[in-house]
């Protein structure tokens, strides 16, 4: 490893990464069907090239004498530092080549590269979310100085095998417009608990709180979300769900829906509201063509994976968040 070197990235060094990408174990929805290994690989391709070619991206490379060992990369997230307080990035890939032992020396270099790179930028608050079993990332960002704030459990169900439920009759389902986004950013302003951003001991609850408002509120006028699902009475709004599209797994074959975040107001429980919005989402997915739906929840929050499970959804993934403050 002492004759590596590690340096910005350059779009022509993709063909050098390349077969890091078709060899990574962790592409996107590998565990939602059974996916063709060329589709998956060019559609995981095009995913990091997108990413590294973002303009608030930087990515770095590990060279050896005659291939590439290992690449990372990060980007600024201006939504996020307004949101939080200070000047925030995510650490998007953290990938390399070979054994355990190889592959942390490797990652390790590539990390101090990223660190420094990010600090020079400015960022103070440094997140990275990494699949559960890739265990020399997690070790290293754990001897790295970077705390756990999040364990997310994914499930995805198939459509093809779904059947719809009648809806309820003592509350209405239906989208929200821009119209509802004041009450629902109301509502998300107090029922969100087990989210990273309320367990990093960073940040207060009430920036938390604050922040799931900003994003309910983004969603209803179709800035953060393609559809908000409301559930709602005589006596207002129940809970709500938010869905967007993965518009490029088209490339996959099959489209994948995905509910980004669910809630229900605390009177409301026990009442069915978030099975009940929950089939709605899974409906509206299905008018837009979506094969397959998938969400994530935090592996402490039981109540959500029995409501999951309930509803035909099975386990596709497992991940763990991590953030650093530089």
């Amino acid at each position: 490893m002492n004759d590596s070197l590690v340096r910005p990235y350059a779009p022509p060094d993709w063909t050098a990464i390349a077969p890091l990408v078709e060899a990574w174990p962790f592409k996107p929805f590998a565990r939602h069907s059974r996916w063709n290994a060329s589709d998956l690989f060019s559609f995981t391709s095009a995913r990091i090239r997108k990413t590294l070619e973002n303009e608030n991206n930087a990515s770095c490379v590990v060279l050896g004498e005659t291939q590439a060992r290992g690449f990372a990369s990060f980007t600024v997230l201006p939504w996020d530092s307004e949101q939080i307080g200070v000047p925030a990035a995510r650490i998007d890939y953290l990938v390399a080549e070979g054994s355990y032992a190889q592959q942390y020396q490797t990652k390790k270099k590539l990390l101090d590269h990223v660190i420094v790179a990010a600090d020079e930028r400015g960022v103070r608050h440094l997140s990275v979310r990494v699949d559960a079993s890739d265990l020399s990332s997690l070790h290293l960002f754990e001897q790295e100085d970077f705390i756990t704030v999040d364990s997310i459990l994914t499930l995805a169900v198939d459509l093809a095998a779904h059947r719809p439920v009648p809806p309820p009759d003592d509350f209405k389902i239906r989208l929200a417009t821009a119209d509802d986004a004041e009450c629902v950013a109301a509502l998300a302003r107090t029922v969100f608990v087990y989210d990273r951003f309320h367990a990093d001991p960073f940040i207060s609850s009430e920036r938390a709180g604050e922040l799931h408002a900003t994003w309910l509120h983004n969603s209803c006028t179709g800035k953060a979300a393609d559809a908000v699902v409301l559930a709602e009475d005589h006596t207002g709004l129940l809970g709500f769900m938010t869905c967007a599209l993965q518009r490029d797994t088209r490339k996959l074959g099959r489209i994948v829906g995905t509910v980004v975040m669910v809630a229900s107001a605390e009177h409301a429980r026990g009442r069915g509201v978030a099975h009940a919005t929950l089939m709605a989402a899974i409906e509206w997915f299905r008018e837009q063509r979506c094969e397959i739906v998938d969400t994530g929840t935090q592996g402490r929050n039981i109540p959500c994976v029995r409501l999951l499970q309930k509803c035909g959804f099975r386990l596709a993934g497992s991940s763990i968040s991590l953030r650093r403050l530089l």
